[in-house]
């Protein structure tokens, strides 16, 4: 993380554009969120500023989407709900259904801090119908990470399991790593559920992928759940030595959030230790945190908590006064659960000082909040208070009345958490399975990808050759198609109307057959010689020879060709070329270099062949004044069939076969064939092959010899 932010820096310090320097530092903003939010904010109201100035509209969203993020998470939801309203305006004018989508997210993430789950599971299954519909696998999976955490706050522990592992399937099914705060949430579910081995499992298991990112905020997130367990196991030592690990990064991070509930989580510890005074000192702290980020819910928990260490201590007065004020907030936010605890431990005060008519008041406010929420827990508490206030004025039969349906709560809401506990347990075992399948399902796959590795190179190769084969027919069809046409039209010709030509006539139809013989000849030709080449049946003989009249055959044999379409062939060369090597091949190899140039160059233009010894190589050149070549065509020039944008200045044949055979025999023989060529400048064929060794000896002159039409 460290090496990107940097990266992204010393970019941001360089940068000329605007629209480039906006995307930097949003970029920045996002990768620099986890280890400093304060800094995120201030980059993306700097990115929206600019982004205003030149009217980059996904720039100001994504400005607005960032600035909304990082004010959640400095817990200034007003801020943040603003900056996300603004993001959605204009997601929404862009059409943008993935903005969209995010700005959903986050705000169900803002509900979910606020404790209103039931809008947090609107907004969140909004962004979830969105995005299976964009195929998002990476944001689908944090979706469901956020939904699991609504439901474990609902208390519904088996369903926040069942999000949480769809998210992890999700991950590893798409080849994506899986997050901490995936597996600190659900070490969490397992924390509740009282398996608290499986827990810690979890949760260093995401500390560990943590420290591997960098990752201060996961880091500590993992810390102080942990801490957590070791609390509920009363190792009290173990869970402030997290604790207060987790509070540095979350100060070092500026997360008040975070670092408010760390306060809080010290409080509870040295409360449980009986150090009451050191608890009050640190839940104090954390009330100040709640006070000045505006988390009205956490102040409330947090007077109570306060109010009910002074009541341990026996200052019941001081006590009341916590309660009340944390009873006030409450009402004042609409927070029913921290409303109707507080009502509760008034009830509790007023009990214990022996006021039972205001304990029975505030026990019946406590029960109205419990059943509009059907909070079973809670319900189950007013029950045993009225059984305690009863017993002690001696009404045993209302005391005994609320005992049974006290008892009768207790026993529905131990059945409800072991069938929760049970599914959480089915579903945890479904995944696993469904986990061990997809593993053993990856070993399969790669042991017999590893055995079969031949078998699918072979298999490749069938398939080239099959579409080859293709190709090869389709070529054969449409190009024998012609001549053959031609051959069967003249031969009805004859056979039908021989008394009716003159002896002049039947010498020009069969002319024209010879002709078209010839093509169709001269096709197949060329099929047989890239497959005998290829099958590695083409047999080569070494014998030494002149080039040159090799070189001066070639040409004569394309002369008449060349007249036909007014094209002049000028060839200089040296007079004595001797080379070792198969003069078939050689002869092949010149012949489909000097026809192809006949066949592309313009009508009235000419070919230009030379040909000399160049060090140890005799290098001959082809220069046509032709379409020429573009670099695609330069990148597929010698494949077979190949089809390039030039096409034959006559209209020739051209299966595409002929440089791809050239290619292939010039390496045969030692040589290098190559083209250099602009589009519309004609193109050069150059190909080396291999001098004989020769004698010491005077080098003769060269000699021009002009063969022109």
């Amino acid at each position: 993380m460290e090496n990107r932010i940097s990266e992204l820096e010393l970019k941001l310090s360089s940068v000329s554009g605007k629209k480039e320097e906006i995307e930097l530092k949003l970029l920045l903003a996002a990768e620099i969120r986890p280890v400093n939010i304060v800094k995120s904010l201030e980059l993306s109201n700097e990115a929206i500023a600019a982004s205003r100035e030149i009217s980059y509209d996904e720039g100001i969203a994504l400005g607005y989407r960032n600035s909304g993020v990082s004010s959640r998470l400095l817990a200034k939801y007003e801020d943040a709900f603003e900056y996300f309203e603004k993001a959605l305006e204009i997601y929404s004018k862009l059409n943008d259904p993935l903005g969209k989508a995010k700005v959903y997210n986050s705000i169900g993430n803002i509900y979910l801090n606020l404790s209103d789950y039931k809008y947090s599971l609107e907004y969140l299954h909004k962004c979830l119908d969105i995005v299976k519909g964009i195929n998002e696998k990476q944001f689908e999976a944090d979706i469901l990470i956020n939904m699991g955490l609504a439901y474990q706050e609902l208390g519904d522990f088996a369903s926040s399991l069942e999000y949480n592992l769809q998210s992890m399937q999700t991950f590893t099914n798409n080849g994506l790593d899986v997050p901490a705060g995936l597996l600190n949430n659900i070490g969490i579910v397992y924390q509740n559920l009282g398996e608290y081995k499986t827990a810690l499992e979890y949760f260093n298991e995401g500390l560990k992928i943590a420290e591997e990112k960098v990752n201060q905020l996961d880091k500590g997130f993992a810390l102080g759940n942990i801490a957590i367990v070791f609390l509920q196991q009363k190792n009290h030592d173990a869970a402030l030595d997290n604790l207060f690990k987790s509070l540095e990064m979350f100060r070092s991070l500026g997360n008040r959030q975070a670092e408010a509930n760390a306060y809080l989580n010290i409080g509870k510890t040295y409360r449980d230790m009986d150090l009451f005074e050191k608890a009050i000192e640190y839940e104090l702290k954390a009330l100040e945190l709640h006070e000045a980020i505006s988390d009205f819910s956490g102040k409330s928990s947090t007077l109570l908590l306060i109010g009910g260490i002074y009541f341990s201590m026996g200052k019941y007065e001081k006590a009341r006064e916590y309660y009340v004020d944390g009873l006030r907030v409450a009402q004042d936010i609409g927070d029913y659960i921290n409303e109707t605890e507080a009502y509760l431990l008034i009830a509790g005060y007023f009990a214990k000082i022996g006021d039972t008519s205001i304990a029975l008041d505030n026990l019946f406010m406590a029960n109205n909040l419990a059943v509009q929420r059907d909070a079973k827990k809670d319900i189950s508490k007013v029950h045993s208070l009225y059984f305690e206030i009863y017993r002690s004025s001696s009404n045993f039969e209302k005391a005994f009345e609320h005992f049974e349906k006290h008892f009768a709560l207790e026993k529905e809401i131990y059945s409800l958490e072991s069938e929760r506990k049970l599914k959480s347990l089915s579903i945890q075992y479904q995944f696993q399975n469904s986990e061990k399948e997809r593993k053993i399902a990856l070993q399969e796959k790669e042991i017999y990808k590893l055995k079969n590795v031949e078998l699918a190179e072979a298999n490749g190769r069938l398939l080239k050759l099959n579409d080859e084969k293709n190709e090869f027919i389709g070529i054969a069809a449409h190009d024998l198609k012609n001549p053959l046409s031609g051959i069967l039209v003249y031969s009805k010709k004859l056979r039908t109307r021989l008394d009716k030509y003159s002896k002049e006539q039947i010498i020009e139809i069969a002319t024209q057959m010879e002709i078209a013989s010839e093509k169709m000849f001269k096709l197949i030709a060329k099929f047989l010689d890239i497959n005998l080449i290829e099958s590695g049946k083409q047999n080569l003989s070494s014998a030494k020879f002149n080039s040159t009249d090799l070189l001066k055959q070639t040409v004569a044999l394309n002369l008449n060709h060349a007249k036909t379409k007014n094209i002049g062939i000028t060839l200089d060369c040296e007079e004595d070329m001797q080379v070792s090597s198969d003069a078939d091949s050689l002869g092949q190899i010149l012949d489909n270099l000097v026809s192809n140039a006949v066949k592309f160059t313009f009508p009235g233009k000419n070919i230009y062949i030379k040909a000399a010894r160049s060090e140890d190589n005799i290098r001959f050149e082809v220069i046509d004044e032709g379409p020429g070549l573009t670099e695609s065509d330069k990148e597929r020039l010698f494949e077979r069939f190949a089809r390039l944008s030039a096409t034959p200045t006559g209209n020739e044949i051209s299966t595409g076969l002929g440089l791809s055979i050239a290619h292939k025999l010039t390496l045969m023989l030692g040589g290098k064939l190559w083209c250099e060529s602009e589009a519309g400048k004609g193109a050069t064929f150059i190909v080396e092959i291999p001098a004989a060794e020769r004698e010491p000896m005077e080098t003769e002159p060269a000699v021009e010899s002009g063969v022109n039409t």
